[in-house]
């Protein structure tokens, strides 16, 4: 076998196969082979048509077809192995060069490489905001607006009240193409005052303080300029009148903040011990969103200073990941991707090289730096892990309703992925805290236990009653040349 391999600009290779000239006539024998034993063969048992009857029968280029395949089955993983090639992805077969003798093409996606840089030289500071007291208070205070009771008056809208209305808001001045009416005409209900938690910034900030005085019955016009670092691209700078119809006016009544009404929202005998559960939870909830920032600019830093190279292929996979979830997401709304793309003023290649493709390339650089950290720094699992992770499944399982019927058992591979799915938080926990430790000077120091929260930037709500492979490359030639 002769190997001729080019590596390529993408982290690719290209490697041209020239195999024995005896092999293609001793493949397409043991192809007829094959094929009299699946295919019948009037005249002859399976198995048993001669050589010249079965290519009579199927045709040359079938049968030479069918060999090709046997052969790069066979040979493939021989190929990989002689040139050395530890492959990213599945390779393909980029050309047939000739048959006689068997000589392929192929393209083959390396493994990724990541050079991390002086990573052990990054110095970023830790800092965790505490928790004030004006943050538990706000949220008990939305714990009790939620309990609240709501009575209908005829007076008009007073701090506190809770104001239903239908309104729409559309651009004042819009430009050919855009949609004009970014607000269709909806209802809503408002708890206005400029002391209100909930509703704050929707649709702009201030607009429930807008509603103040109105009555039932009232119409309001309120012009409003959306500022330039608005998160909606389609209401950067535009000025959006809205019309806003008052339908009903509530007071809300709320309980009264005492011990019978820390009893009534969850486990509590005091209002002290509902206080204490809630600083506790917005703390863990700070730590979440100070962890989340600062490993996120971290790994930026290191990316940075680091070098990475992987093929196309691992960059088309993880866009296909993106598009993927982002389908099933708006399918649970009820939306079409192509509506999507309208609703946000974008075609499909559009949206794919502004915003899929990015995030794809700082997902793949994310985990590529993490894994390549945990090996530099030999980053492990211990035993206790491993006993953790399967606790945690158990604890889980039990949670879970009880099989229908006594004889029903929970499919192993569930089990299975739920303490993978565990342990892999473990050692992302783990890798994060190392990169931590050295970050913050203490990479010298033995690393201490992992915090055992997960990042996230999303608000955990206190628990009350309410409501690599050798595998076989794709067959698919660019063009067939005999020779």
């Amino acid at each position: 076998m002769k190997l001729d391999v080019q590596p390529l600009e993408d982290h690719q290779v290209k490697v041209i196969a020239e195999l024995e000239p005896e092999l293609m006539e001793d493949f397409m024998r043991r192809a007829a082979r094959k094929i009299s034993r699946e295919t019948r063969i009037p005249g002859f048992r399976p198995g048993k048509a001669p050589y010249d009857m079965v290519r009579r029968h199927i045709g040359e280029e079938a049968l030479r077809q069918q060999a090709v395949e046997d052969i790069i089955d066979e040979y493939y993983p021989k190929i990989l192995d002689e040139a050395n090639i530890k492959p990213g992805a599945t390779g393909s077969l980029d050309e047939i060069v000739s048959m006689d003798p068997p000589k392929f093409s192929f393209i083959i996606p390396l493994e990724p490489e990541v050079d991390l840089g002086n990573y052990k030289d990054i110095r970023l500071d830790y800092k965790e905001e505490s928790v004030t007291d004006d943050e538990v208070n706000d949220f008990i205070q939305r714990l009790r607006t939620n309990y609240s009771t709501a009575e209908p008056v005829e007076r008009p809208a007073e701090n506190g009240d809770l104001v239903y209305v239908k309104f729409s808001g559309k651009l004042t001045q819009p430009v050919e193409g855009e949609d004009e009416l970014p607000f269709p005409e909806r209802p809503a209900q408002f708890i206005v005052g400029n002391e209100v938690i909930q509703n704050r910034n929707w649709p702009y900030p201030g607009f429930n303080e807008s509603l103040l005085g109105l009555s039932a019955g009232d119409e309001k016009i309120i012009r409003y300029t959306f500022p330039e670092d608005e998160a909606d691209e389609a209401l950067k700078g535009k000025e959006v009148e809205f019309t806003v119809n008052v339908q009903s006016i509530k007071a809300m009544n709320l309980p009264e903040l005492n011990d019978e009404f820390a009893q009534s929202v969850g486990q509590f005998e005091t209002v002290a011990e509902l206080s204490k559960a809630v600083r506790e939870q917005l703390e863990a909830n700070k730590k979440d969103d100070a962890d989340d920032k600062y490993y996120t600019e971290l790994i930026d830093k290191i990316a940075e200073g680091a070098t990475l190279k992987y093929p196309p292929q691992v960059l088309e996979h993880e866009v296909e990941h993106i598009l993927e979830h982002l389908k099933e997401d708006l399918a649970r709304q009820g939306m079409e991707m192509e509506a999507y793309f309208k609703m946000i003023d974008m075609d499909h290649e559009k949206y794919l090289e502004e915003e899929v493709r990015p995030a794809a390339r700082k997902r793949i650089a994310r985990s590529l730096i993490m894994d390549e950290l945990a090996h530099a720094e030999a980053v492990k699992l211990e035993q206790s892990d491993y006993d953790e992770a399967i606790s945690a499944t158990v604890s889980q399982l039990q949670s879970q309703p009880k099989p229908r019927k006594a004889k029903e058992k929970i499919d192993q591979d569930l089990i299975n992925n739920m303490t993978m799915n565990e342990l892999s938080r473990k050692f992302n926990v783990k890798v994060l805290e190392r990169m931590k430790a050295i970050a913050t000077g203490h990479g010298d120091e033995p690393a201490e236990a992992p915090a055992e929260t997960e990042t996230a930037t999303e608000e955990k709500p206190v628990k009350v009653k309410k409501p690599r492979a050798k595998a076989k490359p794709k067959t698919e030639p660019k063009e067939t040349t005999g020779e």
